[in-house]
Formats: C-alpha cells, structure tokens, sequence
C-alpha cells in the first residue's frame, strides 16, 4: 500500500474517543485481523498496557489462536460485508460473551477494517426500538462519520452543512434510540442495527 493509501486508511480508521466512556469492550480492527485501536474498557479487561495490545491480531489476544475460530464474526463480516453478531465464550474469563462486528467502508468504498463490540450477555442490551433504517438519510451518514472519531466540525465541512445541523441531528438520533451520550447511541446502533456502517 503506498503512503497516500496508508494515510487514507488511518483516516478511515478514525477512533471516536467517547468511546472511551463505553462499558462494553469496544475495538477497531483492520483488514488483517490488527486491532488498530482499543477503549478503556477493553484494554482494563486484557490487564495490558495499549502498546501491548494495539497491533496484535485479535484472535490471537481474544482466543489465544494463530487463525480465526468458526465463529468469529469478523471472518464472516468480512465475506459478508455485513453486520454480523455471535456469543461466545471468552477463553481467558470462562464468561459468555456477546461479539457484534460492524464493517467500515473506506471513502473508496473498500472495506477496511470493522469495529468490534462485546459485551457480558448478562449484560442487558438496549431495547431494540430503533434502527438506523429508521434514520434519515443525512442522520446515517452522521451516524457513520460519528462512528469513525470525526467532530461536528468536520462532519459538517465534508458534508456542506453547518456544525449546528449536525449536532441537530446528533441530539435527536439520541433521542430517538433513547440513549444519553455519544457512546451509547454508537453502542447502540453497533450491536442493535443489523447494517454495516457505510
């Protein structure tokens, strides 16, 4: 991949730091199977420094296996390119675990990497009321650029909206997934929408 490329790719890769405020473990991988960036929760929960852990293959650090395990829904988002759910069982905890793999599509329509969210099944989800097909056509394309770290500002700029409109539409996709932050509505629509992010 040359430099422009790379750099294209890290910027699709963008991570939202609210996500940070999350209590599912919430990663972003690429292609390869890399965990590019990880949240707070997830990083307490290996007991790893995040230089440890950032880089690693996530079948190796989730499953401590050199391949991908039949299960893994990452393997099938990427035949996919669709959201794609599974529980199972965290090997270094003995707990049930809820895995949701969300694909991330490049600005050239690529797939470049998903993000990953799991979660202790005995963990209520948020109820399923809404989905993002629910969402205008403007709230999904916020939605998507939420979900890859950009501010308002940005989103606005690349869209040719004002900052204003989208933190318009920010407040009433929270209002309408019933969610109280930016890492629940992501949370939210990760696990519950049956979509990738496009």
């Amino acid at each position: 991949m040359n430099r422009h490329g790379s750099e294209q790719q890290d910027d699709d890769l963008q991570w939202a730091p609210a996500l940070d405020a999350a209590s599912a473990l919430m990663s972003v991988h690429d292609a390869d199977y890399r965990i590019v960036k990880a949240n707070a929760a997830f990083v307490t929960h290996f007991q790893r420094a995040p230089e440890e852990i950032i880089g690693q293959k996530c079948h190796e650090l989730i499953h401590g296996t050199p391949h991908p395990p039949v299960h893994c829904p990452y393997a099938r988002a990427l035949k996919t390119g669709s959201h794609e759910r599974v529980q199972f069982v965290d090997p270094s905890v003995g707990r049930r675990l809820l895995g949701s793999c969300s694909p991330i599509f490049g600005s050239d329509g690529k797939l470049v990497g998903a993000v990953h969210i799991a979660m202790d099944v005995a963990t209520p989800a948020p109820p399923d009321v809404v989905v993002a097909k629910d969402l205008s056509g403007q709230q999904r394309q916020i939605l998507k650029l939420l979900c890859c770290g950009r501010t308002a500002k940005a989103i606005a700029a690349q869209l040719g909206i004002s900052p204003r409109t989208v933190e318009y539409h920010k407040r009433r996709m929270m209002q309408k997934f019933s969610v109280r932050s930016l890492a629940e509505l992501i949370t939210h629509v990760l696990i519950q929408n049956p979509a990738p992010i496009k």
